[in-house]
């Protein structure tokens, strides 16, 4: 018992000192992932929250159908101060690099081109930060418990081998799913090892059931050497213009009559609405880079403020995915009124409620209004009329 206090003693104390044990570093990572696996995992853990915790919803994750059910990616890494380099290879983001110097960054990417926030440092990227739990482990010393099991060496560098597992989930306790999204989320217990001297991690194995679906391991890694400062030097692909993220086309605010001549799908509004209500439209066209997909927002409110609805519609076949896990879970009643079928729910106070017809999916979302009412408007939704007869 004293061996394996004194073990976990160590384990903590160069956890706790990761962060700063180090000034630059260069690193190769291989992460492994079994989709079928992970997304049994997170509803595994989704239930077992559910049970913990009063929830008004659970999501269920749907991969790609054409998504490959394991895959491998690496990611390489550059880090001095508060410049950060990032290259990944493999996976749906193949070819990915980024730069980030301070608050300002520049990536490149096939979907979203060349892409920076130079005239706006407020914006935010993420870059760098995919796996930073690896060089800074300090977070999970307040998510997980740890038993050292061993020693082992990876990249050269000897290791403390620990097992871990998620501290409970309770109202006082709250899911700690970000600190541990890294490394697998819905594990139930994990394997990691160690950096012996700086406390950074060098493997971690996410499981469930005991069964692996998330890996990462350190293929190459070397601490405090000098990084050119080339490296951190951005250069878009010949030919490719940096977009500026700040500058991206807005919305168009126009009528609802101008929106279905510019739609590429069927633009529906309420048959009836208050004599005191006022509708604002937005129109989104569709772009490649970025991705994204046609969409009108109409928004009714009325003179006086107290009552409003408003809807957000897409092509079925082109509405985000955000939309599938909305549609996906928890909590959705099919109400029918005047013959049609909707679906309402009501999570945290806010009415929602969506349908489909004719190629357009129509997402509706009310403060005000009863699931009832909501479903009235849906089931009464019509097209509206163009210029052109769309």
């Amino acid at each position: 018992m004293r061996d394996e206090q004194s073990g976990l003693g160590v384990l903590l104390e160069v956890l706790h000192g990761a962060e700063g044990s180090f000034e630059t570093v260069r690193a190769t990572y291989r992460s492994w992932h079994h989709s079928e696996r992970a997304q049994a995992a997170s509803r595994a853990k989704a239930e077992e929250d559910k049970r913990r915790v009063a929830s008004s919803a659970t999501i269920t994750l749907h991969g790609r159908g054409d998504a490959p059910v394991e895959r491998v990616e690496t990611l390489r890494l550059w880090r001095a101060g508060g410049r950060v380099r990032e290259e990944q290879h493999g996976g749906q983001r193949d070819g990915y690099y980024g730069m980030r110097d301070g608050d300002l960054w520049w990536f490149w990417d096939e979907q979203m081109g060349a892409t920076s926030n130079e005239d706006d440092p407020r914006v935010g990227s993420g870059i760098g930060e995919q796996l930073s739990v690896m060089l800074d482990p300090t977070p999970l010393l307040g998510a997980l418990r740890f038993r050292v099991v061993g020693s082992s060496e990876v990249a050269g560098r000897a290791t403390i081998v620990t097992e871990a597992v998620p501290r409970p989930v309770d109202s006082r306790h709250p899911p700690r799913a970000m600190e541990l999204h890294q490394l697998g989320g819905g594990a139930d217990s994990y394997t990691l090892e160690v950096d012996a001297k700086l406390g950074v991690l060098l493997r971690a194995v996410a499981m469930r059931d005991g069964e692996p679906f998330h890996e990462i391991t350190t293929v190459d890694i070397a601490f405090d050497e000098e990084i050119d400062d080339a490296l951190f030097q951005f250069e878009p692909p010949c030919g490719e213009q940096i977009q500026l993220a700040g500058a991206r086309p807005p919305a168009q605010h126009i009528t609802p009559r101008e929106a279905q001549d510019r739609a590429p799908f069927t633009v529906f509004i309420p048959d009836r609405i208050p004599a005191d209500w006022r509708v604002h439209c937005a129109f989104i066209e569709r772009s490649d880079r970025p991705p994204r997909t046609a969409s009108v927002a109409l928004h009714y409110r009325s003179d006086d403020g107290n009552d409003g609805v408003s809807l957000s519609q897409y092509s079925a076949d082109t509405k985000p995915e955000q939309y599938d896990l909305m549609i996906a879970a928890d909590g959705w009643q099919a109400v029918t009124d005047d013959g049609c079928a909707v679906q309402v729910r009501a999570p945290g106070g806010q009415s929602q409620a969506h349908i489909e017809r004719g190629g357009t999916f129509v997402f509706l979302t009310s403060e005000t209004l009863s699931g009832a009412r909501l479903a009235a408007i849906a089931a009464g939704l019509k097209p509206a009329p163009g210029e052109t007869g769309n």
